[in-house]
C-alpha cells in the first residue's frame, strides 16, 4: 500500500516538473513571437489544469457544482455526456467563491 502511494506521489511529482520545464523552454519564444509564446504557455495551463483534476480524481473523488449567476448565464453548459463547457469570452476575470461542506457521518 506505500509502495503504491509513493509510486503515484512520484508520478504527480514528475508531471509537474515536465510542465515547469516546459514552460522553461517556451520561455524564449517571448522574444522571437508573442502569438506563439502566449499558445505554448496556455497549453502548459491546459496540461496543469487536466493534471490537477486527475490527482483530484485519484486521491478524492469529489462532487462538483457548477453555479452562476445573471452575468455567467448561457456561458455554462453541460454536454449531452456529463461533461462542463464554459463558452467565456478570450480574456477575463473568473473568481471562484469555494465553499466546501462536508456531510459527516455517525457510526454507532
Amino acid at each position: 500500500m506505500v509502495g503504491r502511494l509513493v509510486l503515484t506521489l512520484h508520478k504527480a511529482l514528475i508531471a509537474g516538473l515536465s510542465i515547469f520545464i516546459t514552460q522553461l523552454m517556451g520561455a524564449p519564444l517571448y522574444f522571437f513571437n508573442q502569438d506563439l509564446y502566449y499558445a505554448w504557455m496556455a497549453l502548459t495551463k491546459q496540461h496543469f489544469g487536466l493534471l490537477i483534476a486527475t490527482m483530484t480524481q485519484w486521491w478524492s473523488p469529489t462532487l462538483v457544482r457548477v453555479s452562476g449567476d445573471k452575468s455567467v448565464r448561457g456561458q455554462l453548459r453541460r454536454t449531452e455526456d456529463g461533461r462542463l463547457e464554459c463558452d467565456f469570452e478570450e480574456r477575463m476575470i473568473l473568481i471562484a467563491n469555494h465553499q466546501a461542506r462536508c456531510k459527516r457521518s455517525r457510526h454507532i
